[in-house]
């Protein structure tokens, strides 16, 4: 009998009420691997032993804790023997140790998103809760006595729950408060002499909801003070009676912002990741590349839907910025009188409607790293006057403020408007704007990049595909001559759109014309007999003819389109057309 299954009993308590806190599965395996005590209850999760060579194997071995986002795909799960048939989306291993000797795993498993964002939210709490862990299994081991495990089992548990970035309310079965946590204390400003009802504390209309769901569901947000929290309501069963009931309140903000964080990790956007094979796009790649690694200003010009975000996410990661902050504004999404709060930010009380703790600015978010600002054609000529002066003083001024904020992140603009055109006219500042237009890129329309509208539909499709579920191997000819006839007036948002529609309604093993055409209307079906229409194919055989004279090749081509007057990127237009 290993020292861990000695202190079974013992062990249950504190992992059901660890798991009733977090929500987060949790196994202790020994130091043979077996499992003492878990709170999972479904069948197909290991029931006996660990699996060999995983997170847990590994850390009983190396004694070092295993903080795991993608099991998957992790390095530390490639030779575990349970890989193929592994559910869990976050793992979280820490060592049980006892006189200097490590006696067992202890790890947390999440298998939803719900659960995985609650470990992901409280990382730094679980990771700084190893040697408390060792401490209390030395205690379980050391002390028998009932009173003193069930005083430190108090005192552990209150010391986990104030060590929470959540709030933690536990009630009993007539809904009156026991206890809080040091988070609730603060944030809702309770005294623990005079603690008030629940329904006072969370809110008459949140109690109303929990109530209606018995205390057992996850609802919100709810508006408490000046801030906003889900509130998730989880029973205490004790011998398979509820006792009470612990809710956990997170901050919807912090939330929101760590899903952000994890969707910015998991897109992580480089050059790779930009299809196609024109030479118009291969240039602006060239371009873009070559200025990465330097602070130069950079103006991507570019249709809606081109893909100009893309481009400046990827000069972004290939910059020396990189492990800085990466902001997009979209200069013509927000009201005139909000665009200078959401760039420079504004001090509390500035204005109606404010946040009272005040509130950073773009500029400040990514002071460092790098600044999008998407349709800068957009912006008031009033805000081009304040942009200018932050970009040249290198400091900005919230609204409110009388401290000069230090700034200096690496500026990418964007637009599909004609600049020079609006500085003619007056409608756009000549400093701002050569202070902006440094390194000019082009994007070209996908009526420009003539095969890559198959390279990209081919690439959606096989995206589209494994989200869906569905077995589509390609296009039919006729589908495919159909996309490379349509102008695609939005580009490649507007392909992906189509193609995603296409594959929801597909139910054969390749996208047909009709699916394309349901999506695109009529415009496909012009009729050939057109004057445009025989001019096209008039051009299209002279280029051929030129083409079958010279070769297929690239270098071919471009001297192909120099002897006939036009461009590469035409020849290759009027060759699909």
């Amino acid at each position: 009998m290993s020292l861990l299954t000695d202190i079974r009993t013992e062990l249950m308590h504190v992992v059901e009420a660890l798991h009733a806190v977090t929500n987060i599965d949790i196994i202790v395996v020994d130091n043979n691997l077996e499992r003492v005590v878990s709170t999972v209850k479904h069948s197909d999760r290991f029931v006996t032993n660990a699996p060999e060579n995983s997170a847990f194997h590994k850390c009983l071995i190396t004694g070092e804790h295993y903080f795991i986002e993608d099991p998957r795909n992790d390095r530390v799960c490639m030779e575990c023997t349970n890989m193929i048939n592994c559910k869990e989306l976050i793992e979280f291993c820490l060592p049980i140790k006892y006189d200097g000797n490590i006696i067992g795993v202890l790890g947390m498993c999440a298998c939803d998103e719900t659960a995985k964002r609650s470990l992901m939210l409280n990382r730094g709490s679980y990771v700084n809760f190893e040697s408390r862990l060792s401490e209390l299994i030395s205690t379980m081991l050391n002390e028998k006595s009932v009173m003193r495990m069930l005083e430190y089992r108090s005192s552990e548990m209150g010391t986990l729950i104030n060590s929470l970035s959540n709030g933690i309310i536990v009630i009993n079965n007539n809904k009156h408060i026991v206890t809080t946590n040091k988070y609730i204390n603060e944030k809702m400003d309770v005294d623990i002499k005079n603690v008030p009802s629940l329904k006072e504390l969370i809110t008459e209309k949140a109690y109303k909801v929990l109530s209606s769901k018995n205390f057992n569901s996850v609802e919100g947000p709810f508006k408490m003070r000046d801030m906003q929290f889900i509130i998730s309501a989880n029973p205490i069963i004790v011998n398979e009676k509820k006792e009470g009931t612990i809710l956990v309140l997170s901050d919807f903000e912090k939330m929101k912002e760590s899903v952000l964080e994890s969707n910015r990790k998991m897109d992580l956007i480089t050059f790779d990741d930009i299809v196609g094979e024109s030479e118009v796009l291969l240039q602006a790649r060239r371009e873009a590349i070559q200025v990465a690694d330097n602070d130069a200003s950079v103006l991507i010009y570019g249709e809606t839907g081109t893909g100009k975000e893309v481009f400046s996410r990827a000069i972004h990661n290939l910059s020396k910025r990189k492990n800085n902050a990466f902001v997009a504004l979209n200069c013509g999404a927000i009201p005139e009188n909000l665009i200078e709060s959401e760039l420079f930010g504004y001090e509390k009380g500035s204005f109606t409607g404010a946040s009272s703790t005040g509130k950073m600015g773009k500029f400040e978010l990514c002071k460092d790293g790098t600044l999008f600002l998407d349709e800068i054609g957009d912006l008031p000529f009033l805000m081009q006057v304040k942009l200018n002066r932050a970009l040249e003083e290198k400091e900005i001024l919230r609204v409110g403020g009388s401290m000069p904020v230090k700034v200096n992140p690496r500026i990418i603009s964007a637009t599909h408007k004609n600049l020079n055109s609006m500085v003619e006219k007056k409608l756009f500042r000549d400093d701002l704007f050569y202070r902006l237009n440094v390194v000019p890129i082009y994007l070209p329309p996908l009526r420009e990049r003539g095969y890559d509208v198959i390279i990209l539909s081919r690439y959606f499709l096989n995206h589209f595909s494994k989200s869906y579920c569905k077995d589509i191997t390609g296009f039919s000819t006729e589908a495919e001559a159909l996309l490379l006839k349509y102008k695609f007036p939005g580009n490649i948002r507007e392909l992906r759109n189509l193609v995603e529609y296409a594959v929801i309604f597909e139910h054969g093993s390749k996208i047909g014309a009709e699916n394309i055409k349901k999506k695109i209307g009529a415009s496909s079906d012009a009729d050939t007999s057109k004057l445009s229409d025989l001019t096209r194919a008039f051009e299209k055989s002279v280029i051929e003819n030129k083409i079958k004279k010279l070769g297929d090749d690239l270098d071919a081509k471009k001297e192909a389109a120099k002897q006939l007057g036009i461009s590469i990127a035409t020849l290759y237009r009027k060759l699909e057309g």
